[in-house]
C-alpha cells in the first residue's frame, strides 16, 4: 500500500497546509465493480400500505431527518474511491502503530502515544481518504451527521 504526505508552510501567518494521504486500495475490487444502492432506502408510504406503519417510532425519537438524509444525493464516485481505500482503525491497528514507531525510534519504548506524537486513541474508526484528503467515519460522526447523541438511546 503506497502512501505519502505533503506539509508545507504557507506564507508568513506560519499556517500549516493540509496534510495530504495517498492511499493505495485495500480490497481487491475495482472502483466500477462496486455496486452502490442509491434507491429509497426506506419507504414508509409502502411500508404503512402494508400494515408496517414504522413513521410514528421513527418521529417519536427524531430520526426523520436521518431517513431523508439517506435519501438525498449520492455522489457514486467518491462512496467508491472512499470504500476501496478504507481501513478499520482499532485498538489492534493502534497498538501496531505504536509498535511500528518503536521499530523505528527505540528510544520510544515504553512512551505515550501522546509522547511518540501520535494522536490518542478514542474509538475504533473507519478511515481512508477522498482525492488524497484524509477522512474518517466514527460514531460520533455519524451521530453528529444525524443530529444525535452517541450514546445508545431508543424509546420503548
Amino acid at each position: 500500500m503506497a502512501s505519502s504526505s505533503v506539509n508545507q508552510e504557507t506564507g508568513s501567518s506560519n499556517q500549516k497546509a493540509p496534510v495530504y494521504k495517498i492511499r493505495g486500495r485495500t480490497m481487491s475490487l475495482e472502483e466500477w465493480e462496486l455496486i452502490v444502492q442509491v434507491e429509497s432506502p426506506v419507504d414508509f408510504l409502502s411500508l404503512a400500505h402494508h400494515g408496517c406503519d414504522l413513521r410514528g417510532i421513527y418521529q417519536a425519537q427524531g430520526l426523520m431527518d436521518y431517513f431523508g438524509m439517506l435519501n438525498g444525493p449520492t455522489y457514486l464516485t467518491l462512496v467508491r474511491h472512499f470504500w476501496v481505500r478504507a481501513q478499520l482503525y482499532d485498538q489492534k491497528a493502534s497498538k501496531l502503530e505504536m509498535d511500528e514507531k518503536v521499530l523505528i525510534d527505540p528510544s520510544l519504548e515504553g512512551k505515550t502515544r501522546e509522547e511518540m506524537g501520535l494522536e490518542p486513541f478514542r474509538c475504533e474508526e473507519i478511515r481512508s481518504s477522498v482525492l488524497g484528503i484524509p477522512k474518517v467515519i466514527s460514531v460520533d460522526t455519524i451521530a453528529e451527521v444525524i443530529k444525535r447523541a452517541s450514546e445508545d438511546m431508543y424509546l420503548v
